[in-house]
């Protein structure tokens, strides 16, 4: 198994755990059920791995752009560069539990929005290098 996947796996566990742990005590201050606790602690973790994997495709999709504008006719390319950015995803904000979610773990900013998102999106637009904290997939 290649070790950028193992190390990756084990920075996801620990931060899953982490907000594992905040999700329980929001969950157990907002709702004294058992069950609604372990829907809200259940959606939470959902929609952070979902948001998680739309940010490493979206990743992709400007990494492949960009390679591939260099590889087909030159109008075309430019042209691909130019709107490298263009219709990665959808906004999820008017979906309540979206709302409550970053609310709670990012302070009301939507995490595909974030400043540092943004910052890594613009360097692969440009040919960079990804960073860390958000990996690749290709290797």
């Amino acid at each position: 198994m290649n070790k950028r996947i193992v190390k990756r796996n084990g920075r996801r566990r620990a931060a899953r755990h982490v907000l594992t742990s905040r999700v329980v005590k929001m969950a157990e201050n907002d709702c004294p059920g058992v069950c609604c606790n372990n829907c809200i602690v259940g959606s939470y973790m959902l929609i952070d791995s979902l948001v998680k994997d739309i940010q490493l495709l979206a990743s992709e999709v400007v990494r492949l752009r960009y390679m591939i504008s260099f590889h087909i006719p030159k109008h075309t390319g430019e042209m691909l560069r130019f709107d490298i950015l263009s219709d990665l995803y959808c906004s999820y904000y008017d979906y309540p539990i979206y709302q409550n979610y970053m609310s709670s773990f990012y302070g009301g900013e939507d995490p595909l929005d974030s400043d540092k998102f943004c910052k890594h999106m613009l360097k692969l637009s440009k040919g960079e290098k990804s960073t860390d904290e958000f990996p690749s997939l290709t290797f």
